[in-house]
């Protein structure tokens, strides 16, 4: 039998530790790749559709290249959509977040984009139009202009999507109890997209 040198067994030793570091690496990839990313939802959504902003923020351009260029929605792309805007639409997606800069640019104040939005939002309600919400500028989006808009539409929405940093009061959750409407947290921006994908059919 071979006898073992101190160099030969601290070689073992250390091919040994190497082999079960891979191994744990593999194991938590699959955890990874196996977990689903977002839970199934009751709530569906199809085209054609409208994407809007409701207080003009520029996170709505963002949403825009997630959704159309990357998701390949093909969403009507209409920052001050009109109620007559979603004649035959079946979804309107509204992305919050209020920005005196682009409003000021959109020629609107807040009296003007609260009317607008009402409008819409009642227009969706008779065309039996699926409201799906998004806030995807985090915390910076929560001054109190915003939160009067995300008052406003949050409870007549039929999906809540949110940047976690965002919804760090629950606001979102409160609005949409009464509805029973879903509110997903995403960790950052780019995790939008899947919670769109994952209902959006």
């Amino acid at each position: 039998m071979r006898a073992w040198r101190p160099a030969d067994r601290i070689l073992m030793s250390m091919i040994t530790s190497i082999r079960r570091a891979a191994l744990a690496a593999t194991a938590c990839s699959v955890v990874l790749v196996a977990a689903p990313a977002l839970p199934a939802a009751d709530v569906t959504f199809s085209g054609p559709g409208v994407l809007t902003s409701v207080g003009q923020s520029s996170d709505v351009a963002i949403v825009k290249v997630l959704l159309n260029t990357q998701l390949k929605l093909g969403l009507d792309y209409k920052p001050t959509a009109q109620p007559a805007d979603l004649a035959g639409m079946k979804t309107l997606v509204i992305v919050l977040g209020a920005s005196t800069k682009g409003l000021g640019a959109a020629g609107l104040d807040m009296d003007k984009e609260i009317a607008r939005t009402k409008a819409l939002l009642k227009a969706a309600q008779e065309q039996k139009i699926k409201v799906l919400a998004m806030h995807t500028g985090g915390e910076a989006r929560r001054g109190q202009t915003s939160n009067d808009l995300i008052k406003i539409v949050v409870p007549d929405a039929d999906y809540v999507i949110v940047v976690a940093t965002g919804n760090k009061d629950k606001m979102f959750n409160q609005l949409a109890a009464p509805r029973n409407a879903p509110v997903v947290e995403v960790e950052k921006m780019a995790g939008a997209g899947d919670a769109v994908r994952a209902v959006f059919k």
